[in-house]
């Protein structure tokens, strides 16, 4: 099941005006398949003329807030993710404003998007306050809902104090690298349907992957562990090899991202960025190599809580940072480790051109061959189907 830490993984679905949300439900399997816990708010049959109206425009926004605020305090989740059409686009977004910080999401899927199309993200967005990890905006071509909520915003905005555009019909006018956009033919409901449904909670389970990917990724993993046996003249049912991603605030091995991995402990690490040879890779977008010695860990090391996990005859770890050029940044971390002894290659000098040769022989098949997975999975769409 995806978790944040040892919590659940939570869905927050919020509907539009003059509908009870038929979707939210029809929706729910496939969040449970995904093993998300969906929770759905239904603030009522709401009007069109009161959704013009800003004080009682601005109650259900209140109302809204305080409900995921109340959500996130009885799980401790310290994130939720929100899946929004039409008027709920505006009132999750607007909930996290007034919120200034203390609510934060994961990733969101907005459907029939009344919001201006230009909303600023820059900041929502920034990973230094990170609000929000991931969007993704499903438009519609022919959506006169979202054009009629823009044209009340700037007609009549002298009534209805409406900041409101049609961000569901054309894109933002911002760009970044975690805002997805896509485009569909059809009317203001026309995403709502079940390959749109596995495709969102396939996106927003991320960085925990489904099935069909997580497979090709293990394929990939343990191919690279007979590679890396070859060049490095080792024993391969001594090396090991971890995919870990930012989860919960920390980097953790992305649960079944493992080949040859049989500690138990070592699945429970929490690795903060810069810390060892995982974060090293991870904060530096270099390749990191760590080794214990008789006196113990050489290097930038854990600290000892996380250290005392790990496998008592690990010898040395040597770590990859996997640069997305969709998301402009570093997305996980690939690291490869040896028990009982120190390959003889590696034992080389670090600044010789041997030792260099060898530590990177394993990048070009990460960069090519895992590294394209994962962003698959970040947009939540399915791995291509190989042909014989």
């Amino acid at each position: 099941m995806p978790v944040e830490g040892n919590r659940p993984k939570i869905v927050v679905t919020i509907h539009g005006i003059r509908t009870t949300g038929v979707w939210q439900k029809q929706i729910t399997p496939y969040l449970a398949k995904q093993g998300l816990i969906p929770y759905h708010i239904d603030y009522g049959y709401f009007l069109a003329l009161a959704f013009l109206f800003p004080p009682l425009r601005q109650r259900q926004v209140e109302k809204v807030r305080k409900e995921m605020r109340r959500l996130v305090e009885l799980t401790g989740a310290s994130r939720i993710s929100v899946i929004a059409h039409s008027f709920g686009t505006y009132l999750a977004m607007e909930a996290l404003r007034a919120d200034n910080g203390e609510l934060k999401y994961d990733r969101v899927v907005l459907t029939g998007c009344i919001l201006a199309n230009d909303f600023s993200w820059t900041d929502i967005l920034n990973p230094a306050r990170a609000m929000v990890m991931a969007v993704r905006n499903e438009r519609a071509t022919k959506d006169w809902v979202v054009s009629a909520a823009a044209f009340a915003s700037r007609r009549l905005y002298w009534i209805t104090r409406l900041r409101a555009g049609d961000a569901g019909r054309t894109a933002f006018e911002q760009k970044h690298p975690a805002l997805l956009d896509y485009q569909t033919e059809g009317g203001h409901s026309e995403v709502h349907n079940q390959l749109k449904f596995e495709q969102w909670a396939r996106f927003i389970a991320y960085p925990l992957l489904p099935p069909d990917i997580l497979d090709l990724i293990i394929i990939e993993l343990d191919a690279l562990r007979q590679e890396v046996a070859r060049a490095f003249q080792g024993n391969a049912t001594l090396i090991r090899i971890n995919l870990f991603a930012p989860i919960a605030g920390a980097l953790r091995i992305v649960p079944g991202a493992t080949v040859n991995m049989n500690y138990a402990p070592e699945l429970d690490l929490k690795i903060s960025p810069d810390h060892g040879a995982t974060g090293t890779a991870f904060k530096q977008n270099t390749v990191a190599f760590v080794i214990k010695g008789d006196r113990g860990w050489g290097g930038n090391l854990l600290p000892g809580k996380e250290l005392d996990k790990l496998h008592p005859q690990l010898k040395w770890v040597l770590s990859f940072p996997i640069y997305s050029k969709l998301r402009e940044t570093v997305i996980a971390v690939v690291s490869i480790d040896g028990l009982e002894t120190l390959p003889a290659p590696l034992q080389a000098d670090r600044n010789s051109d041997e030792f260099k040769g060898t530590v990177m022989l394993p990048y070009p098949f990460i960069r090519d061959r895992i590294s394209p997975y994962l962003d698959i999975a970040f947009r939540g769409e399915k791995a291509p189907e190989t042909t014989v």
